[in-house]
């Protein structure tokens, strides 16, 4: 089997799951501690953590100012990586082994942000699987307290034990200084419908673009096995209802919200499913089911999903 792989850059506000068309992550991060709440632990580092920046050193903390007052800005939502860069090619700035199942497509992805633009360039980053680097470097952004996220694909073939890593491949000596956060490897893992009555399913593989209620193709497989189910059970009748953070105005929200709970119901109708056994409904910001403090929170309150009411 040949090695599938693909990078993109998302901006903060864009789609998280990013594995092929009827695929979708799993909910286990098998990366330890990828958010480094629990500080310098369980990762190895080219890299020497200090209090103080100098090139080739790094401190977990939230707020950049800390490890260099002059010259670094930016924060996390609670604890991240910052990184002095140094210069030189295939450094490791962070590694950990993990085990996998063999032939299975994985999602490695990280967010990055830049620390420093006064003394030079960017930080540049790569993937690193086994020692093998995967696709082409990325950026770091251009702009200051901006996170992006970069992500790989790669399929484990025979392998079983790997070392995933992020390596620094920086040209310059000045600049390169960088955050790290939110580090995560999930197996992409088939798309599979549980639908229990009288409770609320979330549609987790239906994803849109920013700001926008188009249905992203990926989200296909995932309808077409509730599009099944209906067709299999004529008597049943769903609610469909959208969800969004707390980001942005609580009209845009509402507005944006039941967009997305109506493209659901539309393409439903589109393939075959009478409108007579749906309804659509948006209710912005009203209903989170985690916290809107963090990404991951927000991430969750961001949904779709729909509950069998016959």
């Amino acid at each position: 089997m040949r090695k599938v792989i693909y990078l993109m850059i998302l901006a903060t506000s864009a789609v998280f799951s990013q594995c092929p068309e009827g695929l979708i992550t799993s909910e286990q991060n098998l990366v330890k501690n990828g958010d480094f709440e629990e500080g310098s632990t369980p990762f190895d580092s080219d890299y020497n953590e200090e209090e103080l920046a100098g090139a080739g050193n790094y401190r977990i903390t939230d707020d950049a100012y800390k490890f260099s007052p002059i010259y670094f800005k930016g924060k996390g939502e609670g604890n991240f990586m910052t990184v002095d860069g140094a210069n030189g090619e295939n450094m490791t700035v962070w590694s950990q082994k993990i085990s996998v199942k063999k032939n299975t497509t994985y999602f490695f992805s990280c967010w990055t942000s830049t620390l420093n633009v006064k003394t030079g360039p960017p930080a540049v980053l790569q993937f690193s699987i086994n020692g093998k680097l995967l696709d082409v470097p990325f950026k770091c952004p251009k702009k200051l307290n901006k996170w992006e996220q970069f992500f790989v694909l790669w399929n484990s073939e025979g392998t079983e034990e790997i070392e995933i890593r992020i390596v620094s491949q920086n040209p310059d000596w000045d600049g390169n200084d960088f955050g790290l956060d939110r580090i995560k490897f999930y197996e992409c893992q088939e798309v599979k419908l549980k639908i229990v009555e009288d409770q609320p399913v979330v549609l987790r593989n239906v994803l849109f673009d920013t700001n926008s209620a188009v249905i992203l193709e990926s989200s296909f497989s995932e309808l077409n096995e509730l599009v099944g189910y209906l067709k299999r059970n004529k008597d049943k009748k769903i609610d469909i209802s959208g969800h969004t953070d707390n980001v942005g105005s609580d009209a845009a929200n509402q507005k944006l919200s039941d967009a997305r709970a109506k493209s659901v119901m539309s393409y439903l109708v589109t393939n075959g499913i009478e409108e007579t056994r749906m309804t659509a409904i948006g209710f912005g910001e009203e209903k989170p089911v985690d916290s809107n403090d963090t990404f991951e929170g927000r991430q969750k309150n961001r949904r779709v999903e729909f509950i069998i009411v016959k």
